[in-house]
């Protein structure tokens, strides 16, 4: 299990990787597009609903489509931007709340919250993306943030482990894994924002908004824990040999990213 975990990391991080730095921000969109496809194939499957038939597909196709519509909106006004912020802000301090006082919460697999949820995120990437001169590297450097985060709290938590961190959301997460995906997540983000020498205006603005961002994955994460557990399920799907389904690998990025898009306003300053 842990060496198809490693590998398909692996393969799926480096042609992640491959594709932000060197393919346009169109085609950026078109994968974002497909993630979202397979993404919304598998929400409807947790709904019980139709997890095999069209409705399943069609669900797909409208997920994808509102990836595309929501990254041409995104880049027509900031505004958007900060309010997909804003809005993945109260749902993750819901999220917390739930975990701080040991309840584990209720999400409906409902289609509308579904699209809510998946698009905003998705819609981003290639909105960073399309930045001038810098918008790879910004993409490129949340998503270490993210991965790294998930790596370290997996490992660190398989070593070191001892507190659960949300017992009634899910059992395996601890909060000795969690300070160390974050010990390891945040200096990477750092590093990659040097590496690429992106305009930077305040050094501790990023420090903080990459702190905001290694936690809201944290907290995604337990978002779409509650989903799976809300409907009797450890996976949203079989399509990734180690992980799961794709929501299974994207779910820490779905807050994560518009965080860090609303947050990337102050930080990169006039640029």
């Amino acid at each position: 299990m842990l060496r198809q975990r490693f590998v398909t990391a692996i393969v799926l991080g480096s042609v992640s990787i491959g594709a932000i730095l060197f393919l346009p921000t169109e085609a950026v969109s078109g994968l974002a597009a497909l993630v979202g496809f397979a993404a919304g194939a598998e929400w409807i499957g947790l709904t019980h609903l139709d997890s095999k038939g069209p409705r399943r597909w069609f669900y797909g196709l409208i997920v994808a489509l509102g990836v595309l519509l929501s990254w041409k909106a995104f880049e027509f006004s900031d505004l958007l931007v900060v309010s997909a912020a804003v809005l993945w802000t109260l749902v993750l301090a819901w999220v917390a709340g739930k975990a701080w006082v040991g309840k584990s919460g209720r999400v409906p697999t409902h289609p509308g919250l579904g699209l809510l949820i998946l698009v905003p995120a998705l819609g981003l990437a290639p909105y960073l993306h399309s930045k001038p001169i810098f918008g790879p590297s910004l993409l490129l450097t949340v998503l270490l943030v993210i991965w790294v985060g998930d790596i370290g709290a997996y490992l660190g938590g398989r070593r070191f482990g001892k507190t659960a961190l949300a017992p009634a959301i899910s059992p395996g997460k601890t909060q000795e894994g969690v300070w160390i995906g974050l010990l390891f997540a945040v200096p990477t983000g750092l590093v990659s924002a040097y590496m690429f020498s992106m305009p930077i205006s305040s050094l501790w603005l990023l420090s903080g908004a990459l702190i905001v961002v290694g936690i809201a994955g944290i907290l995604s994460d337990l978002l779409e824990s509650m989903v799976k557990r809300g409907v009797g399920k450890k996976d949203s799907g079989r399509l990734l040999p180690g992980h799961g389904g794709v929501l299974d690998r994207i779910d820490s990025m779905l807050g994560a990213v518009p965080l860090y898009s609303g947050l990337s306003i102050l930080f990169l300053g006039g640029h």
